[in-house]
């Protein structure tokens, strides 16, 4: 008898035992399924938070964007640009500063400020830029100039309306003007024959052409 009441009593302490971690387990599953889900629900949330960030941040980009900032992006390729006067001048992009861009071919340089642009054909593929080509936007219009002048380069300068103001060889570039002594381009300027000198003021130039003598 004593053995039966222990083995009863053996028994109900294993159907609670039982009871209990059943339960125990139950609630363990159900603890892991619920943090499952938020911390799902988290990640999905961030995710979503991130792309919203990335497209305010793509928006706020391409509201603010500058012209010589996106048209840097494109240089050592060939464009096409017109500008005033319905002039196509097709070359390679070179520096781009903050209120002109430069443009070669193997025989001629030009100088073009944003004032005088109609539009820009840009090719179907950005070239990546050289980590140098950002550090010309401080350089002025007249520092160019004077580069010019250094080199002796033979010159046309258009106005902003288009037109063809002078040609020769720069004499002087100062702050607000420059000197240019007139000669046809396939001349060079002679100390014996001083050609007539034309004074230009800079904010008067479109853009400069500078051609090498073969």
């Amino acid at each position: 008898m004593l053995f039966d009441k222990d083995n009863d009593t053996s028994m109900r302490f294993c159907e609670d035992l039982s009871k209990h971690l059943f339960v125990s387990y139950s609630w363990h599953m159900r603890w892991d399924s619920l943090f499952d889900d938020l911390e799902a629900q988290l990640a999905e949330q961030s995710r979503a938070q991130l792309r919203d960030e990335i497209a305010e941040n793509t928006r706020i980009e391409r509201a603010t964007a500058q012209l010589s900032d996106v048209l840097s992006q494109y240089r050592g390729s060939e464009i096409s640009v017109m500008v005033i006067s319905h002039t196509e001048i097709r070359a390679r992009l070179g520096p781009c500063a903050t209120d002109y861009f430069c443009l070669e071919t193997e025989a001629s340089q030009w100088i073009i400020r944003y004032q005088v642009v109609e539009s820009i054909a840009l090719p179907s593929e950005r070239r990546a830029a050289p980590l140098t080509s950002q550090s010309g936007k401080a350089i002025r219009f007249s520092a160019v100039l004077r580069g010019m002048l250094r080199d002796r380069s033979r010159c046309q300068i258009y106005g902003t309306h288009g037109s063809l103001i002078a040609e020769g060889t720069l004499g002087q570039v100062a702050k607000d003007f420059l000197l240019i002594s007139m000669h046809q381009r396939d001349e060079y300027v002679r100390s014996s024959n001083p050609a007539a000198q034309v004074m230009i003021p800079l904010e008067s130039i479109g853009w400069v052409v500078s051609t090498t003598l073969n």
